[in-house]
C-alpha cells in the first residue's frame, strides 16, 4: 500500500496464519498499532504479558480499519473484516514467513553481540540504500522482525533484517522465518550473559544463524573472531571472511590516511576516517566522517556482504561514504555556541561497545581535547556484571580523562572497589541513575570545549544526559 505494506486478501490472511476467515474485509496491509493504523489496514491484535491489543479493536474499527485478526471470538455487531487464529504472534510470524517465500531478492540476516546495528546500516547502503529494505530502530525480536518483513515495499530488491537474542533458541527461530541467504555474525563477546551463562553460550546462541543455512547460502564470518571462525558452516554453504589487513580475510580493511595527514588532524575532535577496503581483485578507499573504532570491521563486513551477492566493491566503497550513525550509537553532536561536543552513544552498552566507546574517546584526549565520560550501568550480565563493570572503570581511569561520572548500583559498586587500590578513583562522580548524575556532573561536564561521551544500557535511559548536552542551555537543566 501507500505506506509500503504487503496487500493481504482476508482469504490469504486466513490461508497464510491457519485461521478461521469470520467475516469478509477487504484487502489491505498489516498493523499492530491502534495508534498507527490507516484505514483500509488489517490490525493484529497482539496480547502479552503487558499489553492486550485484543483491548483495541474498537479504536482499529473507528479508524477505519478494513479488519481485525485476533484469537477471540468476533465481537457482536462487527462490521469489518475479522480472521480468528489460534495464536496472534504465530499469526504475525507466519504472515511475516508468507512473504518471504514469494520474495525472491538476496536476504541478508545479521546478527552479533556488537555493532550488528552499525552492520546493518552499512550493509543496506554497500547493496543499495534505496533499493533495499532494512530493519528500523531495534526491530529485531520475535515480533519485531516480522514486523519489517510486512513493512517490505514491493519495490525492494534485497533486504537487510538484523536479529537480536537474549536467550539460546531465538535466533534459530528468526532465521526459520526470515530464511536469510547471506547470514553474518559479526563477532562474540560478552552480553546478554543472564539468558546464556557465559561467552561460550553466546557463542552457541549465534551460531544457530548458521546452523539452517541451506545449499548455495553464503555464511559471513569476522575472521579476528575465534569464536565465529569456529562456528560450523553446514556443506554446501559457502563462507566469505572480513577482517583487518593481513588477518587472511577475503575482504580486509585498513587505515588509508598517511602520518602527515594524521598530524594535520590533530586539532580536530573526531577527525574523518579514511579506509581502504580489498577483496583480493579490486582495492577501493572509502572517507567516513563518523567516529568509531569499530567502523572499519562494519564496513569490511558490509563489503562482503555486498560483493557476495555479486555488487563491485568500487560501488560499495562510493555508497559507504554516505554513512551516518543513527541517534544513540556513536553519534557526533557540536554545539558551536559552547564549544562542547557531544558523543551519544547512550542507546545500549556492553563491556564491548563500552571499551570501543572509550578508545573512541581516548583518541580525541590524545588529540589534546578535555574530555568527560558518563557511563550508566550495563544490564543482563549475570555472575559476570561486577568484574566487567571493575574492567570498564579501570579503562576510563587508565585512559586519563578530565572527568568520570557513573550512574548505577555496578558501577557504584566498581568504584567503591577500586577506590581501595588506586586514587584516581575516588575522584568518580557516582550516582543512582542518570538523572542524579546530571545533577552533579553537570557544571563539570558543560565546560566550554569539553568532548563528553554518554554511553550506558537503553535502561538507564542515559539519553536524558545527552538531551541537557545538546539542548542549547549547557550549565541548565
Amino acid at each position: 500500500d501507500a505506506g509500503g505494506g504487503v496487500i493481504f486478501t482476508a482469504q490469504e490472511l486466513a490461508a497464510a496464519t491457519g485461521g478461521e476467515l469470520i467475516r469478509e474485509g477487504t484487502p489491505g496491509s498489516v498493523s499492530t498499532d491502534t495508534r498507527a493504523v490507516r484505514s483500509g489496514q488489517w490490525f493484529l491484535a497482539l496480547t502479552g504479558e503487558r499489553f492486550d491489543g485484543d483491548a483495541f479493536v474498537d479504536d482499529a474499527l473507528a479508524a477505519g480499519c478494513a479488519g481485525v485478526v485476533s484469537t477471540r471470538a468476533r465481537p457482536a455487531n462487527w462490521t469489518a473484516g475479522y480472521v480468528r487464529v489460534e495464536n496472534a504472534t504465530a499469526a504475525l510470524q507466519a504472515l511475516a514467513s508468507d512473504v518471504r517465500r514469494r520474495f525472491e531478492g538476496p536476504v541478508v540476516g545479521i546478527t552479533g553481540s556488537v555493532g550488528k546495528t552499525t552492520a546493518r546500516d552499512m550493509c543496506a547502503l554497500a547493496l543499495g540504500d534505496e533499493q533495499t529494505h532494512a530493519t528500523e530502530g531495534n526491530f529485531n525480536n520475535h515480533v519485531g522482525l516480522p514486523l519489517t518483513i510486512l513493512r517490505a515495499p514491493p519495490s525492494a530488491r534485497a533486504w537487510v533484517l538484523e536479529m537480536g537474542m537474549s536467550a539460546p533458541g531465538e535466533i534459530a527461530a528468526l532465521a526459520a522465518i526470515a530464511r536469510p541467504n547471506v547470514r553474518v555474525v559479526t563477532n562474540v563477546a560478552p552480553a546478554h550473559l543472564e539468558g546464556v551463562g557465559d561467552l561460550d553460550g553466546v557463542a552457541r546462541a549465534k551460531a544457530e544463524m548458521f546452523a539452517s543455512a541451506s545449499e548455495g547460502d553464503v555464511c559471513v564470518v569476522n575472521a579476528e573472531d575465534a569464536r565465529v571462525m569456529g562456528m560450523t558452516v553446514p556443506n554446501g554453504s559457502r563462507r566469505v571472511s572480513f577482517g583487518t589487513r593481513g588477518s587472511g580475510a577475503d575482504v580486509e580493511v585498513d587505515a588509508a590516511r598517511s602520518e602527515d595527514e594524521r598530524a594535520d588532524d590533530r586539532t580536530a575532535v573526531f577527525p574523518p576516517s579514511a579506509l581502504r577496503i580489498r577483496n583480493g581483485k579490486e582495492t577501493v578507499s572509502v572517507c567516513l566522517s563518523e567516529p568509531g573504532a569499530h567502523l572499519a570491521a562494519c564496513a569490511a563486513c558490509a563489503a562482503a556482504v555486498a560483493v557476495s551477492t555479486g555488487v563491485p566493491l568500487s560501488d560499495v566503497g562510493a555508497r559507504l561514504a554516505a554513512f551516518a550513525s543513527p541517534k544513540g550509537r556513536m553519534r557526533v553532536s557540536r554545539d558551536a555556541a559552547t564549544g562542547i561536543t557531544v558523543l551519544d552513544d547512550a542507546y545500549n552498552a556492553s563491556p564491548k561497545s563500552v571499551s570501543n566507546a572509550i578508545e573512541t574517546l581516548r583518541d580525541a584526549r590524545d588529540r589534546g581535547h578535555r574530555t568527560v565520560v558518563v557511563l550508566g550501568d550495563m544490564l543482563e550480565l549475570g555472575s559476570s556484571s561486577h568484574d566487567l563493570h571493575v574492567d570498564a572503570l579501570r579503562r576510563c581511569l587508565d585512559a586519563g580523562f578530565d572527568v568520570v561520572g557513573v550512574a548505577g548500583d555496578a558501577f557504584a559498586a566498581a568504584v567503591t572497589r577500586v577506590a581501595a587500590e588506586r586514587a584516581d578513583a575516588r575522584d568518580v562522580v557516582v550516582a543512582e541513575d542518570a538523572e542524579s548524575l546530571w545533577e552533579l556532573i553537570r557544571d563539570s561536564a558543560s565546560v566550554k570545549g569539553s568532548v563528553v561521551l554518554v554511553k550506558g544500557s537503553r535502561g538507564m535511559r542515559m539519553e536524558c544526559i545527552v538531551q541537557r548536552l545538546t539542548s542549547g542551555g549547557g550549565g541548565e537543566s
